[in-house]
């Protein structure tokens, strides 16, 4: 039976490399919310039209509305048969609590912890790709030598929004990981990415196995 996984972690935890692997060897769908968010947007759906006015006017979009495109996208055929890991979803506990009304249950919070000044030095090594948005990291994922010489400083990779982001973080982090006591597992990220993955990888595995155990075999017709 497929599971449905959070992920979830600080800014330059590793989610995205964590994401890629968690989907290439196991198949989920991989929901980001803000790829989703930009989808909505781009395709001027009537719940990207009511984001997009909201943007424009500088404002965060509603938890009410990141939950009804969430929940839309949970629901679909691919998303239900794969399972599905959420990177950024939920961000806090309204949406935490509003997913669960509607009867959606995530059976794995996986959270990357990692020390805080760790976090702040990959903050500060962010590069991204204007060509292909690929956001590097040159401590802990460097680019290929080609495209050393185009990438950009992000303008929030600086202290002070990091800072910030961070105290968000932590309150979100604390409620969240109360919410999902039952399912959270803290995960060592402070290591290279090849250790972390092994390590919370056991974990997915542990939980996939005992999703299978939970099926029915129906008996052959010709038994």
């Amino acid at each position: 039976m497929p599971c449905n996984i959070i992920l979830f972690g600080a800014p330059g935890s590793g989610k995205g490399t964590i994401s890629d692997l968690l989907v290439a060897e196991y198949g989920f769908t991989h929901l980001s919310v803000g790829s989703l968010l930009r989808d909505e947007v781009q395709r001027r759906t009537p719940l990207g039209l009511q984001c997009k006015a909201i943007m424009a006017e500088g404002n965060l979009i509603p938890d009410d509305l990141v939950v009804d495109i969430v929940y839309k996208f949970l629901t679909q055929p691919n998303a239900v048969q794969t399972g599905v890991l959420l990177d950024g979803f939920p961000r806090t506990l309204q949406q935490a609590k509003a997913i669960a009304k509607r009867g959606f249950k995530f059976d794995l919070m996986l959270v990357l912890s990692v020390d805080g000044q760790k976090l702040l030095q990959r903050c500060l090594s962010r590069r991204v790709d204007p060509v292909t948005q690929k956001i590097y990291n040159l401590q802990c994922d460097p680019p290929p030598p080609e495209v050393i010489d185009r990438l950009q400083i992000r303008s929030d990779d600086t202290k002070e929004r990091h800072d910030h982001r961070m105290m968000i973080y932590n309150k979100q982090k604390n409620e969240l990981v109360t919410f999902y006591k039952d399912i959270a597992i803290i995960v060592d990220a402070n290591g290279s990415i090849r250790r972390v993955y092994k390590s919370l990888r056991r974990q997915v595995k542990h939980v996939i196995r005992a999703n299978n155990k939970k099926k029915v075999f129906l008996p052959s017709a010709n038994l």
